[in-house]
């Protein structure tokens, strides 16, 4: 109960900070990053009899020492159903300098795909506007409706009729990728209107410059008609990060539990890539893997939008490669002597592919 009532008081200081955090661009006083804990595999079994005590003693230790492990966790992209997705590494990709502007890789950035749980960026931007200008508070209850209950994927395990904080919502959606957290605040700041709110989300996707987009719901599952492209994600994800810079210190959560059901985020690269603390995963079939990811080393902030990977493992390789990649275009511009944006191409993402 005191581990959930310190939990709630630090993610309502950083919802609090959102509303007076100032408009910058430079994305100071960004959240601490995520802790860094190793993942090791385990050594191959040795003979049995010699072995089988040691292994049980520090078995009975590890339970007592180490958080749950991830696969009693659910995970985001756990429960989507089964599906073909196409055998193509990535299908579109950009790499950003968010403190220069300058762009660093782009590979088809304007063709269109289902943005998933990406969604949920433009969602959480609307929220923490709506906070903003004092049209909601973090502490206000959200009564959960039956439709917002009934949502499928990933899910906070939300119950109609419940009545739940603004601030464990907005973790839900930005760790779990909780879909009926979702429809519960579109609801909730609409008046019980989800499709008024999905007028403002196209509304303000308009406003921030994103084109190419389309969406029918607040929580990104499949519908008809709901595109985005790499460029309009980075044009979000600029924003959202330039105006939220606070919110690093949710999106950078390992784990999230709600009514006795922990769920993992599913963006592997915290904990194992320097200086990432978010930002947002997704993946439906007509997709496949996508991500937002940021992360930042010294004085430098890198976005990478990767969309359509194959596995989620894929993913995870590919936008850490981009990443390494734009660190070092950044070490060597600062060495140069015009600090001209120079053209790459990861090795894992043929030049033939990237357009100019």
């Amino acid at each position: 109960m005191q581990h959930s009532f310190r939990t709630f008081l630090v993610i309502l200081a950083a919802v609090l900070s959102l509303v007076v955090a100032p408009l910058c661009g430079d994305g100071q006083a960004l959240a601490k990053q995520a802790s860094h804990a190793a993942h090791k595999d385990g050594k191959p079994a040795k003979s049995a009899k010699a072995s089988t005590k040691k292994r049980s003693k520090k078995s009975r230790r590890a339970k007592k020492a180490v958080a749950p492990a991830v696969h009693e966790a659910e995970n985001e992209e756990g429960d989507i159903g089964v599906c073909t997705v196409p055998r193509l590494t990535v299908k579109s990709a950009m790499l950003w300098n968010m403190n220069t502007g300058g762009l660093l890789y782009e590979q088809n950035p304007d063709v269109q795909i289902p943005p998933a749980s990406l969604t949920k960026i433009l969602t959480l931007y609307i929220i923490f506007d709506a906070i903003r200008q004092g049209k909601l508070r973090p502490w206000d209850v959200v009564e959960v409706s039956q439709r917002a209950a009934s949502q499928g994927g990933s899910n906070m395990h939300l119950r109609a009729g419940e009545s739940v904080k603004v601030t464990e919502l907005i973790t839900g959606i930005a760790v779990a990728s909780a879909n009926d957290a979702c429809m519960a605040m579109a609801e909730h700041l609409e008046n019980g209107n989800a499709d008024a709110f999905v007028n403002l989300m196209n509304d303000t996707a308009q406003r921030l410059g994103m084109t190419r987009s389309r969406f029918m719901n607040p929580n990104g599952l499949p519908a008809d008609g709901q595109v985005t492209t790499a460029r309009d994600m980075l044009r979000l994800a600029s924003a959202y990060l330039e105006q939220f810079p606070k919110a690093l210190t949710i999106h950078s959560m390992q784990f999230f539990t709600h009514n006795n059901r922990q769920r993992h985020n599913a963006n592997a690269l915290l904990g194992r890539y320097e200086g990432a603390d978010g930002l947002k995963t997704g993946f439906v079939c007509a997709s496949g893997y996508n991500i937002v990811a940021t992360a930042k080393r010294g004085d430098t902030r890198l976005i990478a939008v990767v969309l359509g990977s194959r596995t989620a493992g894929v993913r995870l390789r590919e936008t850490s490669k981009l990443l390494d990649k734009g660190f070092k275009i950044v070490t060597a511009q600062k060495s140069s002597r015009d600090g001209k944006v120079l053209a790459a191409t990861p090795a894992a993402l043929p030049a033939s592919q990237a357009q100019p």
